[in-house]
């Protein structure tokens, strides 16, 4: 019962991400790079990296784009911790 639904999910979630691949071709890159990037619950490294593992993206891909979404969600958090702190 279990198996069959997590059979389901990851053919859904294939076929959506051959959808994805074949819209964004090279985007894909800058996609997971923002998807990891914006600090937003949910959206972050682990997610990105399941999220690149669905897609088959390539595995040099995958790390500079969850590396670099890291460092992006880092300074927005850095920029806005910076400024609701100096107006304390």
């Amino acid at each position: 019962m279990i198996g069959k639904f997590f059979t389901f999910c990851l053919e859904k979630g294939e076929k959506g991400g051959q959808k994805l691949q074949a819209k964004a071709g090279r985007g894909l890159f800058v996609a997971l790079l923002l998807f990891v990037g914006i600090p937003v619950p949910g959206t972050g490294a682990w997610t990105g990296t399941l999220a690149a593992s669905i897609l088959d993206m390539d595995f040099k891909s995958t790390v500079l784009a969850v590396i670099l979404g890291v460092l992006l969600a880092g300074f927005i958090m850095m920029t806005v911790s910076y400024g609701l702190f100096s107006f304390i």
